[in-house]
This record gives C-alpha cells, sequence and structure tokens, in this order.
C-alpha cells in the first residue's frame, strides 16, 4: 500500500496471543510477504485454511501527513467533494480558509454555509435550512464522489448532520459517500470540519487499495480470513470501516511498532525505540499502560489543520539520550526497547557493556526477541475499539440518560469497527470540564473495545503484516 523496496515484517500469532512464527523480508510487495510468514508458519501445523484474521499496518498515510505536496502523487485518485457546513452565523472563518490554495482545488468542487447546528444545551443553533440543502443537494449531485457535512456543535447532538445527510442522500442516491464530522470527533469546529472533509476525499484512493488488500489475501486461500487495518492509536478496525475512516490509519505502524513493543517485552510502561532499516534510531514513543502516548492539539494533514491524534513520537535530532529525555512525560527511568527493522545494528553498534544495562534516562536498554517484527506482532494483538464523546451540560437533567446513551455509542462504534459482540466492554471513560462556560460542562469521551470478531469457521492463528509495499 506504499513505496517498494522497503523491509517489511509479518508474524502468526496463534489465540492466546503468542508469537508462533515471524519473518522479515526485503521484499517488492504485501503478497511477498504474506507468502514468506504462511511458507514459515506450515510446518508448525498452520495452513492458510486455518487462518481467521489478517492484520496490514502500513504506511502510504503516514507519507500523506509528513509532506505538504505527498498528496500530489495521488493524481485524479482524491475523491472530488463537496463541503457542507451548518452554521450560517460562522463564517468568520469560512469553510476552506486555512487550506492551501492547491489542495483546495484539487479537492474540493462546491461548498455551501447553511442555518443549522446546535446548542451547548442541545437545542438549535439555527433552524436547518431543508431547502438550501436540497438546492444544493441537485447543484452537486453527479458532480462529486463524496459529501463531508460538519454541524455546529454537532458533539452535542448530530441530528441537523443526519437530517442533512438524508436530503443529499435522498438526491444523490448512491452515488457517492456522505461522512458526518460528528462521527469523527473533535471539538473545534473548523479543524473537525478539515478532518471530515480530508476522510471524504481519501474515500476512494483508500478504497482502492482495500480492494487490492482483499485481492492478495483472497488469492492465498485466505477468503474464509476477515481483514483488518491497523489504526493509530493502536487498535484495529475491519477494512471496511477504515475506508470510510482513512485517516485513522496515519501513524499505524509507529502505533502498531509501540504495542508489539510492550507484547514481545511484557512491559506496560517504557520508552520505545523504533529503528530504521540502516540501523539508525528514528524516534523515541512512549508507552503507557501497553498502548503509545499520542498528540494533543494540532495536526496537520497535506497542510491542513486537524484535530486529529498521533502517535507521540520525538524525533532523533541531537542525540538518542535527548530523545528519550524529550519522550518521557515524568520524571524517572524507564527501560528503553528497541524495534523495527534495524534493531540488531543498532544494538551492534552499542558498547556491549551498555545492552541489557542503560542509557543515559533508561534503567536498562533491550532487544526484544522477534523486535525486527514488532510492528506486524502489534498489529495481530491490537484490540478493536471504538469511541463515543458527547458535550453534555452538568447540570442537564438527563444526565444519566446521556452518559448511558455514550456508553452505549461506544460499544456500538467497536462493534461497527469489528468487535467481538460478545466481549465488547468499556475500556475507560472520561468527563473532562471545558472552561469559560456559563454553566458547569463536561467533554464526555467513553471508548469500548473488544478482541477482533470471528467468522462462522474459526480458524487457529492470525496473520498480520507491517509493510510498505504496493499491495500485489
Amino acid at each position: 500500500m506504499a513505496l517498494p523496496g522497503a523491509r517489511s515484517a509479518a508474524a502468526v500469532l496463534d489465540h492466546d496471543g503468542r508469537v508462533v512464527v515471524a519473518v522479515e523480508r526485503e521484499t517488492e510487495t504485501v503478497g511477498g510477504i504474506l507468502d514468506a510468514v504462511l511458507e514459515a508458519a506450515r510446518p508448525h501445523g498452520i495452513p492458510a485454511s486455518k487462518i481467521d484474521h489478517v492484520m496490514f499496518a502500513v504506511t502510504d498515510l503516514r507519507a500523506l501527513a509528513a509532506a505538504t505536496g505527498y498528496w500530489r502523487g495521488w493524481p485524479g485518485r482524491l475523491a472530488k467533494v463537496a463541503a457542507v457546513r451548518l452554521g450560517a452565523a460562522t463564517t468568520s472563518v469560512p469553510p476552506l480558509a486555512l487550506w492551501p490554495p492547491e489542495m483546495r482545488e484539487r479537492v474540493v468542487v462546491a461548498s455551501t454555509c447553511l442555518s443549522g447546528g446546535a446548542m451547548l444545551d442541545g437545542s438549535d443553533y439555527e433552524p436547518l435550512d431543508i431547502e438550501g440543502m436540497l438546492a444544493f443537494a441537485r447543484r452537486i449531485s453527479g458532480t462529486v464522489g463524496a459529501v463531508a457535512i460538519t454541524g455546529v456543535f454537532s458533539s452535542v447532538t448530530p441530528r441537523h448532520e443526519l437530517a442533512a445527510a438524508e436530503v443529499i442522500r435522498e438526491e444523490m442516491g448512491a452515488s457517492g459517500a456522505i461522512l458526518l464530522s460528528h462521527e469523527y470527533g473533535g471539538l473545534g469546529l473548523v479543524e473537525r470540519e478539515n478532518a471530515t472533509i480530508l476522510q471524504a476525499a481519501l474515500t476512494a484512493p483508500v478504497a482502492e487499495e482495500a480492494a487490492k488488500l482483499l485481492a492478495v489475501v483472497n488469492e492465498r486461500g485466505l477468503s474464509r480470513a476477515e481483514v483488518f487495518l491497523a489504526r493509530s492509536d493502536g487498535t484495529i478496525a475491519t477494512l471496511d470501516n477504515a475506508v470510510t475512516h482513512p485517516l485513522s490509519l496515519l501513524g499505524a505502524t509507529d502505533a502498531t511498532s509501540v504495542v508489539g513493543a510492550a507484547v514481545l517485552s511484557g512491559e506496560r510502561d517504557a520508552l520505545v525505540g523504533l529503528t530504521k532499516a540502516d540501523g539508525n534510531v528514528r524516534a523515541v514513543c512512549a508507552l503507557t499502560d501497553s498502548r503509545p502516548r499520542m498528540t494533543v492539539g494540532h495536526t496537520e494533514v497535506a497542510g491542513v489543520p486537524t484535530g486529529l491524534s498521533v502517535p507521540a513520537l520525538v524525533p532523533i535530532h541531537a542525540s538518542v539520550e535527548e530523545a528519550i529525555d524529550r519522550a518521557k512525560d515524568a520524571p524517572g527511568d524507564l527501560p528503553l526497547l528497541l524495534v523495527g527493522p534495524g534493531t540488531r545494528a543498532f544494538v551492534n553498534s552499542l558498547s556491549p557493556r551498555i545492552v541489557g544495562t542503560a542509557l543515559a534516562g533508561t534503567v536498562r536498554v533491550e532487544s526484544p526477541a522477534d523486535a525486527e517484527a514488532a510492528a506486524a506482532v502489534g498489529a495481530a494483538a491490537a484490540p478493536v475499539v471504538g469511541e463515543a464523546r458527547r458535550i453534555v451540560p452538568l447540570n442537564s437533567p438527563r444526565l444519566e440518560e446521556i452518559r448511558t446513551a455514550v456508553r452505549e455509542a461506544a460499544r456500538a462504534s467497536a462493534m461497527r469497527a469489528g468487535a467481538d459482540p460478545a466481549k465488547v466492554g468499556l475500556v475507560w471513560t472520561e468527563e473532562k470540564p471545558l472552561a469559560y462556560l456559563s454553566e458547569p460542562t463536561v467533554v464526555m469521551r467513553v471508548r469500548a473495545g473488544g478482541p477482533p470478531r470471528v467468522g462462522w469457521m474459526a480458524g487457529k492463528a492470525k496473520v498480520a503484516v507491517s509493510a510498505r509495499q504496493d499491495a500485489r
């Protein structure tokens, strides 16, 4: 799904989470590394017919985030998008105002700002302009591949976004994707809107690449296995879910490398050094409670500001020790776990007295077994997680009812992402106060998750691939 010529890794795990086999290869295709791991698994009594999950961690979208002009390499593949903002009184910062002009002209065919949206108490910010919505739908019908709809405070109630989507769907039929901003989280109107439009633009190329991955899997006798893609928070989602949430794939290989380091070492809290194939450490990320530490604040994607969270990587500048200090969020030394394709080369470059002991800021330096395949191991071991968030006034007479609804929405989100319905549970709940409001109000966030669902014929293992290759 990305650039050929880089090293890829794959692993097979049994249903107890044990690594059965791990391989690493320099191969031009995803199919090549998949063939290698399936061949390595056969002597262990695991033929392709016994594998019920295939997880991929791919890096193509990381390049999109890293380089403002990278999207130019996708000519004709980004979907043409129509953008709708529900909140006519919000035009002091109009839709797309912060986009690079060339990106805006390439992606967005039409945009409009209509009356609608919600207040913090759930009442209407403005009445929804149904007639204006219908006129816009007729104008764009047949000219766009996706529509992105963003309403003021849709995190409080999405009813205007849902109603607008109904109007669009009735006019356009099934000819394009409709994405609603409340499904992608975030409080800020502009950043949430930007993320929704970018998601809409990426649905076409990501769907194309997903179809290639599915073909690779089916060609190798894995047609009964469900395919999952790794996400930026170290979780996984079904292929269909990932196609409609493409920005959730940003930094997926970094996230699963950190999760894989936790699985392989048994550590829950540590620092993880991510190595390159040339043997250098490219970045350090904190491992907290077996998950990567995530960024807080702005993330630019193709030069567009969004509120997305990605793994909080600290790049190596002066030295590894400096990055170790910057990656910590609290005083105290932690283990440094080295993973990635250059692990062996980096360890060999260290003085023998350092390996197994410590660098400054660490209690020891460790390279766990199968460290080169950590990203694949992390993808295979990752849970399926869904999230729901809501802005809630604490004096609402329906407070407990709302809390229950948000918990149920998180469970439903996890199941849509591919979690086993019988095993979905709450992962954590957070209520964070919002400042500068006339009445006490919180942002309620709930995450629910569980293991990936199993098809009608349960197998005995799952395979995961971490790749930067074309899906052939």
